[in-house]
């Protein structure tokens, strides 16, 4: 009877146990890790920064809406990410690591073109698709890697419509002086704008290059000043154009037109220079002007803005937009493919016209966005002017440099 009685007991154990197995709530759907390697420190610290934001823009607007839907279950995003000290070296060695350690599902590309090309490489040895989303240079995507997709439009779309729109606006504009940054992005829009300006009449009087450890550009600025010219395009990133235009205004080069792309388009870019950063012009591939309609997450540019402001207190600039937009148009191809698998993702990727944010995004055979629509901006009072286009025009032009 006792034997009976703990055989009984057992039982009615072992049935309580397998009623709670079907009751208990089953684990949350694993996350799609997402890899970002980020140049916090060093000399591309402050492009690293906004990328970051930007990524966090996404990350957090799609999680809080319960996360990517992928078949049945919804999945939230987990940024996997790791400082590269603007390495570039560094930042191969971690999307490596993102690959076959942390096992990430995609994978965003490093700041600026050449790190972009040479990290593309690792990413196509695992299988991995990359992001870029600050990289214009065609010959980034000339290598026609499957697993590569970048949402910036090419340089020349830039190059022409500033070429074109100072031609018509300034008087009397002829010259132009170009100074490039030896580095890929840098050294390809300094190329392509001498095409651009030639195309509009206009001569090029200077056309030269500087190391990205240059300190001192007296002698170059010197010589270009000899030159005269009613134009000077400088590009590079924001602390070595910082210094080139403090040095301008020490040896007093003060032609019509000063361009410094893209630096010129960062907030930051004006808080180093106060009213020294008042005139210049840059581009940008976006601005908050804009306003584009956007069904998947935020609803349209302006509530972008909006969020963005209140979550940084700064507006974002076109890197940090990219950024976001970048990180979106992922987790809406996962969606759509209602899968993770690289294969799937990749087939919305090359097929799908996002419509977002920050512009529509149509990926060609290479990977890069084919849809251009560039903006001039120039700062005016410490403020950034729209000039074009006119949808978005905000102001006129003014000139010289320093009044």
């Amino acid at each position: 009877m006792i034997k009976t009685a703990k055989r009984n007991c057992f039982a009615a154990g072992a049935a309580v146990v397998s009623a709670l197995a079907f009751v208990t709530p089953g684990h949350a759907a694993d996350p799609i890790k997402l890899g970002a390697p980020v140049a916090l420190t060093g000399s591309l610290a402050d492009e690293g920064g906004k990328l970051l934001h930007g990524y966090e823009m996404c990350v957090d607007a799609v999680n809080a809406k319960g996360g990517v839907k992928v078949g049945g279950e919804m999945r939230k995003i987990d940024l996997v990410k790791y400082d590269y000290q603007s390495d570039t070296n560094k930042a191969s060695q971690m999307i490596q690591r993102m690959a076959t350690v942390d096992k990430v599902d995609f994978v965003m590309a490093p700041y600026n073109s050449g790190a972009t090309k040479v990290t593309a490489v690792t990413a196509e040895r695992y299988d991995l698709p990359m992001m870029s989303t600050a990289a214009a240079t065609p010959s980034v995507f000339d290598q026609h890697f499957k697993n590569l997709y970048g949402i910036l439009f090419p340089n020349e779309a830039i190059s022409d419509a500033e070429a074109a729109y100072y031609k018509k606006a300034v008087p009397g504009l002829k010259t132009v002086a170009i100074i490039a940054m030896n580095s890929l992005f840098p050294k390809a829009i300094g190329a392509q704008l001498k095409k651009s300006a030639e195309k509009e009449g206009l001569q090029t009087v200077y056309d030269g290059l500087y190391s990205p450890d240059t300190l001192d550009f007296s002698n170059v600025l010197t010589e270009i000043k000899a030159k005269n010219p009613d134009w000077i395009y400088a590009t590079g990133f924001i602390q070595e154009l910082v210094l080139m235009r403090k040095q301008m205004a020490s040896l007093g080069l003060n032609p019509k037109i000063v361009t410094m792309n893209a630096a010129a388009a960062y907030r930051e870019y004006q808080r180093n220079l106060g009213p020294l950063a008042d005139h210049v012009t840059s581009s940008a591939w976006w601005h908050g002007s804009v306003n584009y309609q956007d069904a998947y997450i935020f609803g349209d540019t302006k509530k972008y803005d909006e969020v963005f402001q209140a979550k940084y207190k700064q507006e974002p600039s076109y890197l940090e937009a990219a950024a976001t937009a970048g990180c979106e148009v992922l987790a809406e191809s996962v969606e759509e493919a209602k899968t993770t698998e690289h294969a799937a993702v990749r087939k919305v990727l090359s097929s799908k016209t996002f419509n977002t944010f920050y512009g529509p995004v149509k990926f060609g055979p290479d990977g890069q966005n084919k849809v251009a629509s560039p903006v001039i901006l120039q700062i005016q009072n410490g403020n950034f002017t729209v000039l074009a286009p006119d949808s978005v025009k905000t102001g006129n032009v003014e000139t010289p440099l320093q009044k």
